[in-house]
């Protein structure tokens, strides 16, 4: 019998050896899977959710995206002359990250555009995008014929458009300005910026890996859609006329301030509109914030006597004092509930035309206590005061009028005078005009029309806006042909136009005191509206001084007045108006 062959020694650890090793196949084999799974949702993920975003770097990287400006639209005054425009210019950019040399490249930049060379080095080196800087905005074209001629690796000239307002500080705070990137901050720039700017369009160009262009067919230009244009109600040959009489009167009397507003009280359409000091937009940056800011509808002010007439014609209308009436003006003396007040001259009976005439307090306090509180805000209401007139301009005032339950036992003395109450001067010409249009309150206009790019009209404002009626036609008519004329006969030197009939009222109120409270001592506000000619008027005239030196004057009549008088007189032969009469108007 054959012996069996020796059989292998089996080592002691052998099956777990194996099962190891079918335990590593499969670890391998599912890490493998997890991995490739993991590589296909990848891939999903990125031919989906990421592929537009990819395809844009990819295009970014391979095509440069370049924003061509709109141009954007001009202002015209009414008569089309222009106000506001645009021009071209180019500006220098950088593409930092291709730029070897920022130091010499920056050298020689500094000769022609005349910066330290320091400064447009670091603009260079700490751009926060890497692939783009401004290094001057708006050069001029020999600077930018210079800088192409330089063939400057890395640096481009960009086309845009500069704004430049031609007639300099004219019309300035109705106009406005606009920032460096072309868009409206103030003024007509910033009411109507939508409308102005238009659309801007884009050209891209392929590159190679170096950034160099390659152009062709691959390069695509969208054009640009160019802004509309704005025609305004302002005519600036009588915008200039009242900003240069307002100017020299507000130096005259060494004031702080003044304001002055002429308009149609036909059609509520503003014809000029000013403020001294003013600026000019051409170089904002320049003044303050306080100088740029457009005081005829910002800043709410005690109007004093001017006020006199809107309680004075509610009051006719509805029966507390009559127009033949006398009222005992006590010689310009009287207390009212412990309140004593005074008029600036005395004077015993007197009808309300006289009173408007002499402006006395003491007159209105008595009307003022018959109407008693609700009828005296009503009254004030009724004109438009604690409204804004809507008249387009960023940050008009309201106004302050307090209702009844705030009142003191004072107010129905004060307010018939101008005190208690604030109101800013558009609020005042607005009312005022609607003596002399039968009563009837229209809203105040800036802008005539709005015209498409290619100049044809795309919305008109020919129609006036009707508020609503304040007063009866024959009480507009009494006040503006009676009451109101009487006041220049009164102070004919200052305020008479001889060649046209003029209807007004002058005042003179304390300024107000915003840290102690009560009034600043020596400190006035003198002011005169008008309407002329008062039978058929064309113009009403506001004047408002700020502070005059009270020692050369500070009435009414002698500051505003003579402004008044003048601007009326060289606006109305400037419309070509004959003369109405050549003599001098009359007191009733």
């Amino acid at each position: 019998m054959k012996p069996n062959p020796p059989t292998k020694p089996r080592l002691p650890n052998e099956p777990n050896i194996q099962r190891w090793q079918l335990t590593s196949a499969k670890s391998i084999f599912i890490v493998a899977l997890v991995l490739f799974v993991g590589l296909a949702i990848r891939l999903v993920y990125i031919n989906t959710v990421m592929s537009e975003r990819l395809l844009d770097i990819a295009e970014s990287q391979q095509r440069s995206r370049m924003t061509i400006d709109a141009r954007r639209g001009t202002i015209l005054d009414i008569r089309g002359r222009l106000l506001a425009g645009s021009r071209p210019r180019y500006s220098v950019y950088a593409d930092p990250a291709i730029i070897e040399q920022p130091a010499e490249v920056a050298r020689k930049l500094a000769m022609v555009l005349e910066v330290d060379a320091g400064v447009i080095e670091n603009e260079i080196r700490s751009s926060s995008s890497p692939r783009f800087c401004w290094l001057s905005r708006l050069i001029d074209d020999a600077q930018a014929d210079a800088i192409r001629s330089m063939r400057i690796y890395g640096i481009g000239l960009k086309s845009e458009f500069e704004r430049y307002w031609p007639m300099d500080e004219t019309a300035a705070h109705v106009l406005g300005f606009t920032g460096s990137d072309g868009h409206g901050l103030g003024g007509m720039e910033l009411r109507h910026d939508a409308h102005l700017s238009g659309k801007p369009g884009y050209r891209t160009t392929l590159r190679d890996a170096r950034r160099r262009a390659i152009g062709g067919e691959a390069s695509r230009i969208v054009a640009p859609q160019d802004g509309g244009h704005l025609v305004l109600t302002i005519d600036s040959v009588i915008q200039h006329i009242v900003e240069k009489r307002l100017a020299e009167q507000v130096e005259h009397f060494d004031a702080e301030s003044g304001i002055s507003i002429v308009m149609d009280p036909k059609s509520g359409e503003i014809l000029a509109m000013a403020c001294v000091p003013t600026f000019n937009p051409n170089r904002y940056k320049d003044f303050s914030v306080d100088v740029r800011r457009n005081r005829s509808v910002t800043d709410p002010t005690e109007p004093g006597s001017v006020f006199k007439p809107f309680i004075a014609a509610v009051a006719l209308e509805e029966g507390y004092v009559g127009p033949r009436e006398m009222i005992d003006c006590r010689n310009g003396l009287h207390s009212f509930d412990g309140r004593l007040m005074h008029d600036t001259s005395p004077h015993g009976e007197m009808t309300i035309t006289e009173i408007i005439a002499y402006s006395s307090n003491i007159g209105m306090g008595f009307i003022g206590t018959r109407m008693g509180d609700d009828a005296l805000y009503d009254a004030v209401r009724r004109f438009g005061f604690g409204t804004k007139t809507q008249v387009g301009l960023a940050g008009e005032s309201s106004g302050i009028i307090y209702k009844t339950n705030r009142w003191s036992s004072y107010s129905k003395t004060s307010v018939p005078i101008g005190q208690e109450i604030a109101v800013t001067p558009i609020q005042l010409v607005t009312a005022f005009s609607s003596f002399f249009n039968g009563g009837i309150l229209l809203r105040p206009r800036l802008v005539r029309s709005l015209l498409r790019a290619d100049f044809t009209t795309e919305q008109a404002f020919t129609d006036s806006e009707v508020i609503c009626r304040v007063m009866p036609e024959d009480i507009a008519d009494y006040m503006a042909t009676q009451a109101l004329p009487a006041v220049v006969a009164r102070h004919r030197p200052e305020l008479d136009v001889t060649e046209y009939p003029t209807a007004g009222k002058t005042g003179t109120a304390q300024v107000p005191d915003p840290v102690r409270g009560g009034y600043e001592e020596g400190t006035y506000l003198s002011s005169f509206i008008a309407g002329a000619p008062y039978n058929d008027p064309e113009i009403v005239v506001l004047v408002m001084i700020r502070k005059p030196s009270e020692a050369i004057a500070h009435y009414g009549y002698e500051v505003a007045g003579p402004a008044v008088r003048d601007i009326t007189r060289s606006t109305l032969q400037y419309l070509q108006l004959p003369p109405v009469n050549t003599q001098a108007s009359a007191m009733p």
